[in-house]
């Protein structure tokens, strides 16, 4: 029988936010040394022609969930995790979710088991509902203040309120479908790559929470841009989007005070990309592509 997830109950908050109590986040985030891994905008599609895993196989994520969870105590799922807005009608559909609950049951059962902490994306609204998707995490680990937030929410294009930007994202679905796939790439790719390159709004949202002191480790998604970038005493990563053969994703080590993004390439293990130590190393900017 194929895996549906049961219906989550709806979230009491939005936002999680831990703090270095024993009781806390010893049971949930481990007592000692901390390692955490976040990676998203996978964008996993209910048919072939709508996935963007384009030429990925559920093997291949397995292998990916194997390495993480061999090497790190948590993983947050960054948000747009599932194509969820290519249905027939606009929005973030239920029907389309279960349909890609179907085509990837086995590692759908994984990233619901306790290793795993979700947020939700503008694609993936609707797991919010569903499976209980977080909006952000702020994490207070061994004198760290960690914040995750897929990035939407700074995009001048996307925001939060449903609206033009998600009937947009449905047309483009409907490209998709028709067969008109470099028009589709095109409009989600080289222009909307244009407006992220134009704004930073993410990277705006970053600074300023890492200059007000609110945070000193700021994670986002959403831009499928990767990028660390130091400001002052604090860091902003991005993991980017994985593609089929290459899994980029971020790994903080709150003991040896590292942030890293690395990759992973199955079968031969993990690469470093980008390294960033607290107090030591303040490296070049860092952000793929350009």
């Amino acid at each position: 029988m194929p895996f549906s997830p049961p219906e989550a109950p709806k979230p009491l908050f939005e936002t999680v936010t831990l703090f270095p109590h024993p009781s806390i986040v010893g049971r949930l985030f481990g007592k000692r040394q901390m390692r955490i891994a976040s990676f998203g905008d996978l964008h996993l599609g209910h048919i072939s022609a709508l996935d963007k895993f384009q030429g990925g196989e559920e093997e291949e994520l397995l292998r990916f969930d194997d390495h993480l969870s061999r090497t790190h105590q948590r993983i947050v799922l960054m948000g747009d995790m599932y194509q969820t807005d290519y249905g027939t009608l606009p929005g973030s559909r239920p029907e389309v979710l279960e349909m890609i609950f179907r085509r990837y049951p086995r590692i759908v059962r994984r990233w619901q088991d306790t290793p795993y902490t979700s947020l939700f994306g503008n694609h993936d609204q609707i797991a919010q509902k569903r499976l209980g998707a977080l909006k952000q995490i702020r994490l207070h680990k061994d004198g760290w203040r960690i914040w995750f937030i897929h990035g939407h929410q700074f995009d001048p294009f996307i925001g939060e309120k449903a609206g033009l930007p998600y009937y947009v994202t449905w047309m483009i679905g409907g490209l998709r479908r028709k067969g008109m796939k470099r028009l589709a790439d095109f409009l989600e790719g080289p222009v909307y790559d244009f407006g992220q390159r134009l704004f930073k709004r993410l990277e705006g949202a970053a600074r300023r929470a890492i200059s007000l002191g609110q945070h000193q480790i700021v994670v986002m998604g959403h831009s499928h841009r990767l990028a660390g970038r130091s400001f002052g005493r604090g860091i902003y990563v991005n993991s980017g989007a994985p593609r089929s053969g290459v899994l980029p994703y971020t790994s903080i080590d709150t003991e040896r005070r590292t942030v890293e993004i690395r990759v992973f390439t199955s079968p031969r293990g993990s690469y470093l990309l980008f390294r960033w130590r607290e107090g030591l190393f303040f490296p070049k900017p860092f952000s793929w592509p350009g």
